[in-house]
Parts: C-alpha cells; sequence; structure tokens
C-alpha cells in the first residue's frame, strides 16, 4: 500500500494508510485510508489478484472529499492504483444523496458517487444494492477499470445510451475521446 501512503491529494491534502493488516487469504490486506489531518476516508481491503483474479479495491466509504470538490481527484488516484481490469467496490450506505438516487432507479453514472467514479476513468458500472453472501457488507457500487482504451470506449458507448443527463452525455463524449486518444492503453491521471 506504499503506492497509496503519501499521495497528494491537493496542495493541503495527502492521503495516508494506516494499520495495514495481512488477512487469512495471502493476496487481501486491509487498511485504513486516512487525510494528513486525521480525517477518514475509508476502510479498505484490497486483494492484489491470484491467477485469472483481477486485483480488487474495496472502500467503506465516507464521503468528505465530495464537499471539498476533492472526490474526482481522489478516485482518480485510485483508477491509477489499480492495474487494468481491475475493480473498485465502494459502499454509499453514508451517501445519502447517492443511496437515495439509486433506490429510484437512477443509473449509477447519474448519481454523486458514480458520476466521480465515471469521471475518474471507470467505464463499467454494478449497483450492489443487495449483496450475496455473508461476508459482502453494505451496499456498493462496482467500478470497473478497462482491460484497454479499446474496450474503455465500448463500455462508455453502452452507459452513454442508458443515460438521459444532456450533461452527463457530454463528459461521457469526452471521456471517450480521451480513451480514443490513448489508443489501445487505459489514461494514466495528473493530479492536480
Amino acid at each position: 500500500m506504499s503506492e497509496l501512503n503519501g499521495v497528494s491529494l491537493s496542495l493541503y491534502y495527502k492521503l495516508e494508510v494506516r494499520d495495514l493488516k495481512n488477512t487469512h487469504i495471502k493476496e487481501l490486506v486491509s487498511f485504513n485510508l486516512v487525510l494528513n489531518d486525521g480525517s477518514q476516508i475509508g476502510k479498505c481491503n484490497y486483494f492484489s489478484g491470484r491467477g485469472y483474479y483481477t486485483p480488487w479495491l474495496e472502500i467503506d466509504y465516507y464521503p468528505i472529499l465530495r464537499n471539498e470538490n476533492l472526490e474526482e481527484n481522489f478516485f482518480k488516484i485510485i483508477y491509477n492504483f489499480l492495474s487494468p481490469g481491475g475493480k473498485l467496490f465502494v459502499t454509499y450506505i453514508r451517501d445519502n444523496e447517492t443511496r437515495e438516487m439509486l433506490y429510484k432507479g437512477t443509473h449509477p453514472v447519474e448519481t454523486p458517487l458514480g458520476l466521480s467514479l465515471l469521471l475518474a476513468g471507470f467505464t463499467w458500472f454494478k449497483d450492489w444494492y443487495f449483496p450475496e453472501g455473508g461476508n459482502e457488507g453494505f451496499p456498493k457500487l462496482q467500478s470497473n477499470k478497462p482491460l484497454n482504451g479499446y474496450e474503455g470506449v465500448r463500455q462508455l458507448e453502452v452507459i452513454r445510451e442508458e443515460i438521459k443527463n444532456v450533461n452527463i452525455i457530454k463528459r461521457i463524449d469526452e471521456l471517450i475521446d480521451h480513451y480514443r486518444k490513448s489508443r489501445d492503453r487505459t489514461i494514466h491521471w495528473k493530479i492536480t
């Protein structure tokens, strides 16, 4: 998790990884992700991958960054951290606006959390509103990093057909253009 520790989120904030622990699964670690002022962003589980199982990161998320206009930057850092094909799971139990919109049937990318994930480069979404089994925890939004730019464009074109909000459609078009320019690579964000 050294890749996330000390990463600048803004001029004033840096990420800190705390309480890093190994688990009973060799490839799985748990940790807390906080700001350098001690504010909790989330409790995390990171699976580094094994064989055909792609890496994933789950964040039991506290949406404190949205009010600071840093949520998109945060998810761009996470996007950069994940390898192509990696999955991100973000709980929304503490995000009242996103939760209520999803419960009403709003498309995930039309919610505040989903839009931040989309603008960070994620291209595939699923609402796990009723987690299966016993270990999945709270309802969460899954977003995947595409395997490559071509796959990113394909997935975004599917989402574009499902969206009604013209402002979000414009943002999807910008992201499609960004992926097309990246050719067969995924994008890598500079955090400003």
